[in-house]
């Protein structure tokens, strides 16, 4: 099947310099766009007064602007930052410039209809067109879909804050009113908390939705009803990876993703690199060589250290072995962080017969997931629900590594198994999450079925 889907990558000429993705190097340089009303903007409207806003006709002007796609990530600190990214069915550089307009919720109301407006209240950012698609490669037509990414990152943020924001474009801004604007719905975010706290943490677990969008839309409602501090994806979002089935996935997820962050990490049906990342902004981790940017990461939100890697390939594992040894060993020192949580989408243990286990995670990442005493391994791939016991050297003992396949966001189910590490399991028929709690010195999580009317399963530790 896979055979017959075929795309090109097309190096694209923007703003005077050549821009391409290619599977070795899969996240682009940004290409900057500017905007001389910015200069002015900021020039009219002083950080410190803060100036109320005239609500227009419409909130948006040019129909192919229309922002899609909206949703969040972390690049750097959870708890003072926040990147924004979209698309738009337009994909000329020139003249566009992505702007997001912010606030506190205290201040905005929920639905954002007070929000102000001041030079500390908005940001703009860059474009990146990152690949043309050919379905078929005889078929090289000129007028083949581009696609774009908007991002932009929020600075200067306060911990622990619900806040609102727009994403878009506007032209100008005098006397309370925006001049042409092209802005989303009003959209809403929770920053993270701050390195050290204690305060609880939720997070939805959840990986491999592949052809289960429509699964999405029945639940996204409830699941974005979650209290969740964020979301985490393990990979395979759709069945191939190309940008009409991303487009979907987005579409599908729109109610969850305009309330919570994301943070994903690549799964073997993301079958082109480059058009998965070029759907993420994440944070780019110095230890790791060029090739690698973006497929391993780590973030610190209060007392949890969670780790993204990318499992996909035997090199690209064995080759982010010293990062991942190197982030753990700083994470283990550092007497701000109780809880580690790595994931990926292959698990290292897995008794489901379709996949099971994988042998290079278990050759080069197990044994620093021992030395290192991380708490909890999430990973997806096999589309059923599995946790271990705690798990060392290849027996059970009573404090040591938790193994936890969640591979079932509404992708077509796979029969459980039962080994030896096999603490429980679920056939995969029912769909799962994993909602996750962090507070102090408990973890605990329970897993659900897809339409949260089962409990799976439950667990907790204390340290």
């Amino acid at each position: 099947m896979h055979a017959l889907l075929r795309i090109a990558v097309v190096p694209l000429l923007l703003s005077g310099c050549l821009q391409t993705k290619t599977a070795t190097s899969n996240a682009a340089s940004d290409v900057v766009s500017s905007d001389a009303a910015d200069v002015a903007l900021a020039a009219d409207v002083s950080e410190q007064a803060l100036v109320a806003v005239t609500a227009p006709a419409s909130w948006l002007t040019h129909p192919e602007n229309t922002p899609k796609a909206i949703h969040t990530t972390w690049q750097h600190d959870p708890a003072t930052t926040l990147t924004v990214q979209w698309t738009t069915a337009a994909t000329e550089l020139a003249g566009y410039t992505p702007k997001v307009w912010f606030g506190p919720e205290a201040e905005a109301g929920k639905d954002g209809a007070t929000q102000q407006f001041g030079a500390a209240r908005f940001a703009t950012g860059t474009g990146e067109m990152y690949y043309q698609t050919i379905i078929d490669m005889n078929d090289l037509a000129p007028d083949a879909p581009h696609y774009i990414t908007w991002t932009v990152e929020l600075t200067g943020l306060t911990p622990d804050t619900p806040y609102v924001f727009r994403a878009g474009t506007w032209s100008d801004f005098k006397a309370g009113a925006f001049t042409a604007p092209d802005l989303s719905d009003v959209q809403h975010v929770r920053t993270g908390l701050a390195k050290g706290s204690r305060q609880k943490i939720t997070a939805v677990l959840a990986g491999d939705s592949r052809n289960g969008a429509d699964g999405i839309r029945a639940n996204a409602q409830r699941l974005a009803a979650i209290d969740a501090s964020l979301w985490v994806f393990n990979g395979d979002f759709n069945e191939t990876g190309v940008q009409e089935q991303w487009d979907d996935w987005f579409d599908a997820m729109q109610p969850i993703l305009s309330k919570h962050p994301l943070m994903p990490v690549q799964g073997n049906h993301e079958f082109f690199p480059p058009t998965y990342y070029g759907q993420f902004a994440l944070p780019v981790e110095a230890g790791l060589a060029p090739e690698y940017k973006e497929h391993a990461w780590s973030l610190t939100i209060g007392n949890l250290h969670l780790i993204g890697l990318d499992s996909t390939q035997d090199s690209v594992v064995q080759d982010q072995s010293t990062w991942l040894e190197a982030d753990l060993q700083a994470a283990r020192a550092d007497k701000d962080i109780d809880w580690i949580i790595a994931m990926m989408h292959h698990p290292a243990y897995s008794s489901c017969t379709n996949h099971g286990s994988t042998d290079r995670v278990q050759k080069y990442w197990v044994p620093l997931f021992e030395k290192y005493d991380v708490d909890l391994i999430f990973a997806g791939h096999d589309h059923d629900y599995e946790r271990s016991w705690p798990w060392r050297a290849n027996k059970k003992v009573d404090a040591g590594p938790v193994y936890v396949v969640a591979g079932g966001f509404y992708a077509d189910g796979y029969t459980n198994g039962k080994d030896v590490w096999t603490a429980t399991s679920s056939h995969g028929n029912k769909s799962n999450y994993v909602v996750l709690n962090v507070e102090g010195k408990s973890l605990s999580f329970t897993a659900f079925s897809g339409d949260g009317s089962e409990t799976l399963d439950t667990y907790s530790l204390k340290k």
